[in-house]
């Protein structure tokens, strides 16, 4: 069937649940064996998390029942043990999110230090700078072909029009021409998606390779870690789990890199937060800023050592593992 957002599925039963109070959803967790010692802290969570959310860290406690095949929580499982999982999910993100903004920020330092001077402060603006080929992408469940510098070219022109930076403000009050910025300012006012793929569209290979260079690895795995990690930056940036999630952006690992034998993806290639922070440490220490970001990792895993560490692709002996001395 198609709906209206263009996607294709097979109905088979209608969604029929209702909407609960609070009080109701507190209610019903309790029914279904969820120790609830505080109703307070209880109401709190569910009226400033959402049942919703909040019920994504409460399936690993809940066990299916053969009888008649409903999912009930385990025995001796409490609230607090939830809400736990759930404080622990979000100071990772927090710290992930700190992670990428390092990464990012001297990614963009990279880009603008390499390209203004091989090339010209302004050639963001001169399609022959980019790769002639086509992209594909999709619009409303159609395919069709076109250029990157197309839609790039159109991201610059909006951003420009708008004017929401003061810096822009600032060049176009004192400035006639050249109609657009320099890209030292331009590459501050673009998304960390489209400075990703700015630089995969980069026609010379060799001004790719310099910008790869300032992270020590190849220009290809630079591209693809990349749009790893603007995934994974977005996930933050709306909230969303890193515990327990299967990462579907998977990132090029080198073919001689010791990584290749300590991860482990789903048949479909998707692979779990380890990798993530194996990338982020990587980076991180290349740059010379790890700033300890490695052992605030260990610290908040031991902060809360109840943690399922496997639902993050780490082995129960996390600590131990050899994979840390490559890293």
């Amino acid at each position: 069937m198609r709906t209206t957002t263009g996607y294709f599925f097979m109905a088979t039963k209608k969604y029929a649940k209702p909407a609960l109070t609070i009080s109701e959803q507190i209610e019903f967790l309790s029914s279904q064996g969820l120790e609830i010692l505080d109703e307070q802290l209880a109401h709190n969570i569910l009226s400033t998390v959402s049942y919703y959310r909040f019920s994504s860290y409460l399936l690993p406690f809940k066990q299916r029942h053969q009888e008649n095949n409903s999912r009930r929580f385990k025995d001796n499982i409490s609230l607090d043990q939830a809400w736990k999982l759930y404080q622990f999910d979000r100071e990772l993100r927090l710290l992930v999110s700190d992670a990428i903004e390092r990464i990012e920020i001297a990614f963009r330092a990279a880009i603008t230090n390499t390209t203004s001077v091989r090339l010209h402060p302004f050639w963001y603006t001169e399609r022959e700078h980019f790769k002639k080929h086509k992209v594909r992408t999709t619009h409303h469940g159609l395919t069709r072909k076109k250029d990157f510098f197309d839609d790039f070219f159109k991201t610059v022109q909006n951003i420009c029009q708008s004017k929401q930076e003061v810096f822009l403000q600032h060049y176009y009050q004192n400035y006639s021409e050249p109609e657009f910025p320099p890209i030292w300012m331009m590459i501050e006012a673009l998304s960390f998606g489209a400075v990703s793929k700015m630089f995969d569209n980069i026609q010379s290979i060799e001004i790719r390779n310099e910008i790869a260079s300032v992270f020590g690895q190849h220009t290809t795995v630079i591209e693809s870690w990349m749009r790893t990690l603007t995934y994974t930056r977005n996930l933050c940036a709306h909230h969303s789990r890193l515990w327990n999630r299967w990462f579907v952006i998977p990132p090029v690992i080198p073919k001689f890199d010791p990584l290749k034998n300590h991860i482990k993806p789903d048949p479909d290639g998707n692979f779990r937060f380890q990798l993530i922070a194996f990338i982020i440490i990587r980076l991180l220490e290349k740059l010379s800023i790890q700033d300890n970001w490695k052992k605030q990792l260990f610290g908040l895993f031991e902060k809360y050592e109840e943690f399922p560490s496997w639902q993050m692709g780490f082995n129960s002996n996390w600590p131990e593992d050899p994979i840390w001395e490559y890293l």
